[in-house]
C-alpha cells in the first residue's frame, strides 16, 4: 500500500482521505492486524489512488 501510494508521489493519509477510507481501518491492515480486508474497502483505496483493483492485484505479491 506504501509503495503504490509513493509510486503516485502520495501519502497514505492523501490516499484513504481521496478514497473515503477510516484511518482506523488502514492502520489495522497496514499492522497486520486485519488479514481479510473487504473487497469494498480494497477498492476504496484503489479509487484514492485513482486506479483499478485489476492493477492493484497485478503485483507479484499475488502470483
Amino acid at each position: 500500500m506504501k509503495e503504490l501510494a509513493a509510486e503516485r508521489n502520495m501519502t497514505i493519509h492523501q490516499v484513504i482521505k481521496k478514497g473515503g477510507l477510516n484511518q482506523a481501518t488502514i492502520s489495522e491492515l497496514m499492522s497486520g492486524r486485519t488479514k481479510h480486508p473487504k473487497v469494498s474497502t480494497i477498492q476504496k483505496f484503489c479509487n484514492g489512488l485513482d486506479i483499478s483493483l485489476s492493477i492493484f492485484f497485478d503485483s507479484n505479491r499475488f502470483d
